[in-house]
């Protein structure tokens, strides 16, 4: 789900460029090697430009060159994915503690690591930026990196205090709200859920998976028509994995609304957790082929439960009684009964199971 979730995900810009410009027109004339450095640095000529900056920082008396110098050394040492490169960008903070890219060190380190998806890197540089130093705009992408950071680090909770404070922003609103929509939905509030996904009006993020959720979320609240209508609406567009599970969750809102004919071609199409279907897949088909009086294909599912002791597979034995009932095969029929008759899960087929076995008792 991630993969298609991080889809949404605008490309974050580091903060690195703020100012360069600036800097270009500071240096040119002061420092020819600075100004080659930069100029490799921006068209992400990482390893040439770290040499140049490593021999300016060492060699300028200039203290903001030298400063400025070790900030993109470093910044090209962690886009490098260089060995240490943390420790570079934590000793030009401890080096240089007046420099103006102090802040800016934190925060495009921290975004670096945003933008490759190692959400757990970016933590620990976001939590060392000076969210006071930030511009509104800057707030803004900061606290929904910084909350979809928690949230891909399992860290929910946290994740929502950050999302929250972006639900009204062009930019970011939308996203905002489709994870903490998802949040709720993975806590199981499935109310919360679908109030935080009906706010949501980007397009691209209705038509991306969100149906695929609300679909779900309105199986187990018990809204099984608007249930089928979104997962009908979300088959088009959802992988095998989805296709399988709505499949299921259109199935089953069927078997549950009393329409057995329409359930069975989609509990067909289920695949079942991990490739593989439990009791209560084969109850459900073969319980919608019962009540459709297809009594070979109901016994046919129904003996494919096995080990269970549990009112799935009472309730199974009881109805593959009944079908062998239908289908003259007696003695069968009387050992399904019997079966049925020793688990206590419900009592109405328990007694319904020994009033049948107490003819052939006498």
């Amino acid at each position: 789900m991630l993969h298609k979730i991080t889809a949404f995900l605008p490309l974050a810009v580091g903060v690195f460029w703020m100012g360069t410009a600036q800097e270009s027109k500071i240096y040119t004339h002061e420092n020819k090697d600075f100004q080659e450095a930069l100029t490799l640095y921006n068209n992400e000529q990482f390893q040439a430009a770290q040499t140049i900056f490593e021999k300016v920082k060492s060699t300028t008396k200039d203290e903001e060159i030298a400063a400025n110098s070790a900030y993109y050394a470093a910044n090209a040492a962690v886009r490098l994915n260089q060995p240490g490169a943390d420790r570079m960008m934590e000793d030009f903070v401890e080096n240089y503690p007046t420099s103006t890219k102090r802040n800016s060190a934190f925060a495009d380190v921290a975004e670096y690591y945003f933008d490759t998806g190692k959400y757990p890197y970016a933590l620990k540089w976001y939590k060392k930026v000076d969210q006071g130093a930030l511009s509104r705009g800057e707030m803004e992408k900061f606290n929904f990196n910084y909350g979809y950071s928690l949230f891909s680090s399992n860290k929910p909770k946290e994740a929502e205090r950050y999302l929250e404070k972006v639900t009204t922003s062009p930019v970011y609103g939308s996203q905002a709200k489709y994870y903490l929509g998802y949040i709720s939905y993975q806590q199981d509030d499935y109310e919360a859920a679908n109030e935080r996904f009906d706010r949501i009006t980007d397009q691209n993020v209705l038509e991306e998976k969100l149906s695929y959720y609300q679909a779900d979320m309105n199986f187990k609240l018990g809204k099984f028509e608007e249930a089928i209508a979104l997962a009908k609406k979300q088959l088009p567009k959802s992988d095998r994995t989805e296709v399988s599970e709505l499949n299921k969750i259109i199935g089953e809102s069927y078997f549950n609304l009393g329409q057995y004919e329409n359930a069975i071609p989609y509990l067909k199409e289920y695949n079942g957790k991990r490739g593989k279907w439990n009791n209560t897949d084969y109850y459900l088909l073969g319980y919608c082929y019962y009540k459709q009086g297809d009594f070979t294909n109901a016994i046919a599912q129904f003996n494919k439960i096995i080990g269970g002791t549990n009112s799935v597979s009472q309730n199974a034995y009881y109805h593959l009684a009944e079908c062998y009932l239908k289908q003259d095969q007696k003695q069968e029929a009387l050992n399904a009964f019997r079966n049925a008759s020793q688990m206590d899960f419900n009592p109405r087929y328990k007694e319904g199971c020994l009033s049948k076995l107490r003819p052939f008792e006498l």
